[in-house]
């Protein structure tokens, strides 16, 4: 049974909106998907594409459990999108259907319902009929945050139920859980705790309200949260809250991933966790993979302080001897990349395995350490960012020659000229991230390789360095 059949009878979700509380049992949300469901194109009477504009309220929810209840494919995108980014998401995609806040300035298409919530606009004219969806294909979610990168993961609908299957055995979650949103839905992370609680019948409680924010805590409080999952930043900003002076009585589980998170704070939950008789667990994922590849059991926490942990069950982890990649295999792995319509004709090319990008090693209990990357993406607040894209981006906007560097869970710009106000300003708009989450540094000049390349591993071992020593 899939986790989208909403075959249990608690409540499924309970939202701190703007006009109050609001709760749907899971047969109240089930009538409310199906209705939606109804209004969507389904062209021939086949499958249609739509994109979701997602923010954590049960309207949206609703909408994207209608998509996946009648088959249609769904592109799941952050609400706050960059100028022209949704526009040129639409001209390559070209959706059916879109759903979300404001999104009334898109030409091409017309609103169904003027009551309707979130706003509905179909497509005025017929998506061209050479430009099929796989039947397969589930949803699209982005790979690099909102840099305007059109790459798309394509995952089945059997991706999704793995790994929501997947989560619900590792963390044993039942329908006495309640687990509260921190991250935006639209980021696989915060999508697999919804799919995964919604799989156990258990309640996940909606809202936007920073974790730093009075009323995120008065309604945690409230409804009795029994987890909280984050990022590093995430954990950052619950570290300055002093979460050892908290009372927290309902909390019996922390999850954290999408990125690396230090030592010594994760030390500092892991050792409160046991201190409170709470639960921590690390865990490693991608996007690629539906979100989770890895975890370590709570009760190994500070003993595998700095591992990814094993596989997710049904999955397997493996180390490529030729050169020291990490390798996933496992239901939960995505279909294929896409970058325009036609990309989403294509069926499953990866057949289940993943090269993950990262460099890894097993120690002598099977536990999985990430020591580098190959690839040269950086994680910023949990977002994937492509540096070489932010290098492009910098280029082409600002006509600045400069190198980007993964900082940890921050962004580290490197120029020749002193841009710092003119890239902080870019990047925050184009990216969607606090400017603490970049900084920059002039230097007199690049160093580059005899070939005229920049040289990344110079700059990026000076960063290290630079770390060190802080």
């Amino acid at each position: 049974m899939a986790f989208w059949d909403l075959a249990h009878a608690d409540v499924a979700l309970v939202e701190d909106g703007a006009t109050g509380r609001r709760a749907l049992y899971y047969d109240e949300l089930a009538v409310a998907a199906d209705a939606i469901a109804r209004a969507l194109p389904a062209p021939d009477g086949g499958k249609s594409l739509g994109f979701l504009l997602f923010r954590s309220t049960l309207d949206c929810v609703a909408t994207y459990l209608a998509a996946l209840r009648s088959g249609h494919a769904l592109a799941l995108l952050t609400p706050h999108q960059a100028p022209g980014a949704l526009e040129a998401l639409v001209a390559r995609y070209q959706p059916e259907w879109i759903a979300g806040d404001a999104i009334g300035h898109l030409g091409g298409y017309t609103r169904l319902d003027a009551a309707a919530a979130p706003e509905l606009r179909v497509r005025d004219e017929a998506t061209p009929s050479d430009s099929p969806l796989h039947p397969d294909t589930a949803l699209l979610l982005s790979t690099s945050g909102s840099t305007g990168s059109p790459k798309m993961v394509r995952l089945s609908y059997r991706a999704l139920d793995a790994n929501a299957t997947a989560i619900g055995e590792y963390l044993g979650l039942d329908a006495r859980e309640r687990a509260i949103t921190t991250m935006p839905l639209s980021y696989s992370y915060g999508l697999s705790v919804l799919n995964s609680h919604l799989h156990a019948g258990a309640r996940t409680l909606l809202t936007e309200v920073p974790i730093i924010g009075r009323p995120f805590w008065d309604f945690f409080a409230a409804e009795e949260a029994s987890s909280l999952a984050g990022v590093p930043y995430i954990y950052q900003m619950l570290q300055r809250l002093r979460p050892a002076r908290m009372a927290l009585p309902s909390l019996r589980t922390l999850t954290q991933a999408g990125g690396h998170l230090a030592e010594p704070i994760k030390r500092e939950f892991a050792q409160l966790a046991a201190e409170r008789g709470w639960r921590f667990f690390a865990m490693y994922g991608q996007t690629e993979a539906t979100a989770r590849i890895a975890y370590v059991p709570s009760e190994q926490a500070l003993a595998k302080l700095g591992a990814i942990g094993i596989a997710v069950p049904g999955g397997a982890l493996g180390i490529d001897p030729e050169n020291g990649e990490l390798c996933y295999r496992g239901g939960n792995v995505m279909m294929g990349y896409a970058e325009s319509r036609a990309d989403l004709a294509q069926g499953d090319v990866l057949g289940g395995v993943l090269r993950t990008g990262d460099l890894a090693r097993q120690d002598e209990d099977g536990y999985f350490y990430v020591t580098g990357r190959l690839k040269r993406i950086a994680k910023v607040f949990g977002n994937r960012v492509s540096l070489d894209e932010v290098e492009q981006l910098l280029e082409a906007r600002l006509g600045l020659d400069a190198v980007a560097l993964d900082a940890g869970d921050r962004l580290l710009i490197v120029s020749e000229r002193d841009a710092r106000e003119d890239v902080v300003a870019l990047l925050r708009t184009q990216l969607d991230l606090h400017p603490s989450g970049f900084q920059t540094r002039c230097v007199p000049s690049l160093p580059r390789l005899p070939s005229g390349k920049k040289d990344y591993a110079r700059l990026q071992a000076d960063l290290n360095r630079m770390l060190d020593t802080q």
